[in-house]
């Protein structure tokens, strides 16, 4: 169903998307080592992952790092325990391959096996290697004659992990582990690339060919035929000045106007459903903010109005940095300022296009109102 709240996992659930999930299906088929699955929040990427995997029906770990998002520095206990979680689900979800898969890891310093799962230790005395842990992957998928894909929803929260070089583990596994295929997602695409630093000629994926797939709001079109399929499905009547208005009201966020539609089968009338979830929908993008604000304390009001500028139009450079410094009372370094809007850009949160700035989300103007300086 169109509306269902979860990430789609079924083809026939996943709107438009046709050439995306072409591309993702043979990169799992026949591209390289390393995809990018790049979009702002709530365009549908862990859909698009989950719908491909599925097709694919290749063995897969997906790792969900958005429990990391919160945390101004993520352990080595942080990340092992996701990816604990994670690789157990894959056990009890292909049992078949379960004990040949476990006999494969047993030998890895750090693993322990109880049944059907393992525990991954990591204590400073022994502690799971996780460069082992990839090569026992690749036999185990080598020995049946098929890939492995390994896959890190929100992968630039990795930037974050403490005492672990992830992109040389990367590099490693790009350059020796023929079968593996290796899957990161992105919202915030600008940190990503600075985690991955694969422009950087001294890191260690400088060089390396990564398949990439890009996945952008809806156009007015799209939003508009993804309502009345929705609607359609699930019988509920609607006008042609309801759907306008939620188009106008969402811009085209897939995740917003899924949303909305998932109010109407609760049998919500339109105008309620559309204010609940404008109002839910701002309070989200605020959570989302207040995160990134919260490891930002020193900067918090700068950013806040930068926020607020753009809400009222602002998109020049200086148009922006005019209002913020009105509304502060104090003046900005230029350079401190440019700095201030490429970490707004690289989190998601602004857009740079055309020569100036735009709220990613125009929601996020109402986010802002929010928050308390």
């Amino acid at each position: 169903m169109l509306f269902s709240p979860e990430p789609k996992e079924r083809r026939e659930d996943l709107f438009d998307r046709d050439e995306e999930l072409r591309s993702f299906q043979r990169f799992l088929e026949v591209g390289g080592p390393i995809c990018l699955i790049l979009g702002l929040r709530r365009t549908g990427k862990s859909s698009l992952l989950k719908v491909g995997l599925r097709l694919s029906n290749l063995p897969h770990v997906v790792l969900d790092l958005r429990v990391l998002e919160e945390k101004a520095r993520v352990s080595y206990g942080d990340f092992i325990r996701v990816l604990n979680e994670a690789f157990n689900k894959l056990l009890s979800e292909r049992k078949a391959l379960a004990k040949h898969l476990i006999d494969f890891l047993k030998v890895v310093d750090g693993v322990e096996v109880s049944g059907l799962r393992v525990y991954f230790k990591w204590g400073k005395r022994e502690r799971l290697s996780l460069a082992s842990f990839f090569e026992r992957v690749n036999d185990f998928a080598e020995s049946c004659g098929f890939k492995v894909v390994l896959a890190f929803d929100e992968a630039q929260e990795l930037a974050m992990l403490r005492g672990v070089r992830f992109d040389a583990l990367l590099a490693y596994a790009y350059d020796n582990l023929r079968n593996l295929k290796i899957v990161l997602t992105g919202s915030k695409v600008g940190l990503l690339y600075k985690f991955l630093k694969i422009e950087d000629p001294s890191s260690p994926l400088f060089g390396r060919a990564l398949w990439k797939i890009e996945l952008s709001y809806f156009n007015e079109e799209l939003s508009k035929a993804f309502l009345k399929t929705g609607l359609a499905q699930a019988s509920i009547a609607y006008s042609e000045d309801e759907v306008e208005e939620v188009v106008k009201a969402f811009n085209g966020v897939p995740g917003w106007l899924s949303s909305y539609g998932y109010s109407r089968l609760q049998g919500i009338p339109h105008r309620d459903a559309l204010k609940a979830e404008k109002e839910k929908a701002s309070l989200l993008l605020a959570h989302e903010l207040n995160n990134f604000l919260k490891l930002r304390p020193a900067a918090k009001d700068r950013y806040v109005e930068i926020i607020r500028a753009l809400a009222l139009g602002a998109k020049k450079w200086s148009e922006i940095k005019g209002y913020a410094e009105a509304k502060l009372g104090e003046a900005i370094p230029p350079k401190n300022f440019t700095e201030l809007l490429n970490k707004l850009v690289d989190s998601g949160f602004v857009v740079k296009e055309d020569g100036g700035y735009r709220l990613a989300d125009p929601l996020l103007a109402e986010a802002a109102k929010k928050i308390k300086l």
